[in-house]
């Protein structure tokens, strides 16, 4: 199959990577965007045999599909429950299975390349244990949606660094992956109270708090109203919690079922290939389809598992964020409590926007934060620039803050530069005149009329910060003319500093409105 540029400079960074040293490496990238592609493509490029480390059936299945896309030529074999099958090109293999000392044994060592698929669970002693029988592997790359986990266990003990990274903003943007919509539904739930164990919340505390705000009836309200005939996936935090929800729904009439850990693998793969058709709307679960499951025409999820885990978070949403013909987007429905966590993960959080900006395009959300980011950020720096230029001049400027002029005496009033759509102006306030110097000019161009303007009333040295009278002591005239304008002076004023505070208020009387508009 062609590959997609990124895929093909991950490929790129992964070699780089190791003509630095670079032996044991990670790659994160979003679910939906092709990692088991890539590493099964290295597999291929760099010959010799693999082992790929997995920890569930459905990564077993796809990873065994992929290859077969990818390098058709190559043995795969399985090395899971009772298969065994070593001499394959490539093994892949349960880190259940082969983490016991009798299949590790027998696994042998002459790996050119290892494979840790889901790599942030590699932190895990049966990973660990299966890391320590290959010492010296040539190459070992760990591939994630998320290289951090949830927990805050450091994975830095087991990869040396990250060498290609892309996030799901990203993806999105480039269409690689389905937008993402979000939508807070509100529960008369108090989240504030929840406890936290391993780095989230209790599950039976979740469970409960669920259930006692009848989040179940209240999930079934929300997609009836907002993601009707969507496909969906609902996340929950316990086993009982997936089947109420699965029970609610269906008594609203929206076809539902609910699997869980114990469901048989037989069941399980039954109701996902419903999902599949369309037979099945919606289907619920706890802690089964949050990796390693991939039906691109989900286009709903349904959070209502709260949790403080980004990386949790992440995977779940995932499951919905992956393109499909006709699929404009994927809906996610954050149940909310009454009280806002600042640690409880959402869709707005996630990505750092107002909640009520998810509800149309993450994407295009994020994308105007960002203009307007970049808007504040030019506009600060040009008025940094600005400020700079005209604290360097000879005039004495100041530039007030709060509305972006700047300002110079004139001994009996002001003269103020102001941003206007076209351009900027150039404003005059004296005691006995208004008027307008100059307009739609740029900022260089309306300084240069300003200082010309006290230029040609020969009035220069008022208004020259060098000035040998400015350096003086404010005089007692001057600190009587303050009080009566109701301006505070303030101790070792001096004179130039008052002169200019007397010339803006007696300005700021006839001109305020015209100023500051």
């Amino acid at each position: 199959i062609t590959l997609r540029p990124y895929q093909l400079d991950a490929l790129d960074a992964v070699d780089a990577a190791l003509t630095r040293g670079i032996r044991r490496q990670a790659i994160a990238l979003p679910t939906g965007t092709g990692k088991t592609i890539i590493f099964a493509e290295l597999v291929r490029r760099r010959g010799r045999r693999a082992l790929v480390l997995v920890h569930r059936d459905e990564l077993v299945r796809q990873a065994v599909e992929k290859f077969k896309m990818v390098a058709p030529e190559l043995r795969v074999g399985i090395v899971k429950a009772e298969r065994d099958e070593l001499d394959a090109d490539v093994v892949i293999a349960s880190v259940q299975t082969v983490a016991r000392p009798n299949r590790l044994a027998r696994l042998g060592t002459d790996f050119n390349t290892i494979i840790i698929d889901e790599a942030h669970h590699a932190a895990a002693s049966s990973y660990l244990r299966v890391m320590g029988h290959f010492p010296d592997a040539p190459l070992l790359l760990g591939v994630s949606a998320t290289m951090e986990r949830g927990d805050g266990v450091a994975l830095g003990e087991v990869f040396e660094e990250v060498v290609f990274e892309r996030d799901m903003l990203t993806m999105i943007a480039d269409g690689y992956l389905a937008d993402l919509k979000g939508i807070q539904v509100r529960l008369a739930a108090d989240f504030t109270n929840l406890h936290t164990r391993h780095g989230d919340f209790i599950e039976a505390e979740a469970e409960k708090l669920l259930l006692d705000a009848n989040a179940p009836a209240a999930a079934a309200k929300a997609y009836r109203h907002h993601a009707d005939g969507r496909k969906a996936l609902v996340f929950t935090p316990t086993v009982k919690t997936a089947h109420a929800m699965a029970t609610a729904f269906n008594s609203a009439g929206i076809s539902t079922e609910a699997l869980d850990g114990n469901t048989p693998i037989d069941e399980r793969r039954s109701i996902l290939s419903r999902l599949k058709t369309g037979e099945t709307n919606v289907v619920a679960n706890c802690a089964v389809l949050t990796e390693g499951f991939d039906e691109p025409s989900v286009d709903c999820i349904i959070m209502a598992r709260p949790t403080k885990s980004k990386p949790c978070f992440v995977q779940m949403i995932g499951r919905g964020t992956r393109i499909f013909p006709g699929k404009e987007d994927c809906l996610v429905l954050d149940l909310v409590g009454v009280t806002n966590r600042h640690d409880l993960v959402t869709t707005a959080t996630l990505f750092g926007i107002e909640p009520e900006a998810a509800t149309k395009s993450v994407a295009r959300a994020v994308e105007e934060m960002h203009e307007e980011e970049e808007r504040e950020e030019r506009r600060g720096r040009l008025v940094a620039q600005r400020v700079d230029l005209f604290r360097q001049h000879r005039f004495a400027w100041t530039h007030d803050a709060a509305s972006g002029r700047f300002v110079l005496p004139t001994g009996n009033g002001i003269i103020a530069i102001v941003e206007e759509a076209d351009g900027y102006v150039v404003r005059l306030a004296t005691i006995d005149r208004k008027a307008v110097l100059a307009r739609g000019v740029d900022v260089g161009y309306a300084q240069g009329v300003a200082e010309d303007y006290i230029r040609a009333r020969g009035t220069e040295r008022l208004v020259n910060p060098a000035a040998a009278w400015r350096q003086k002591p404010a005089s007692v005239k001057q600190l009587a003319a303050l009080k009566r304008m109701r301006q505070r002076s303030r101790a070792g004023m001096t004179a130039g500093a008052a002169s200019d505070m007397i010339a803006a208020a007696v300005a700021a009387r006839s001109f305020r409105k015209s100023v500051t508009r």
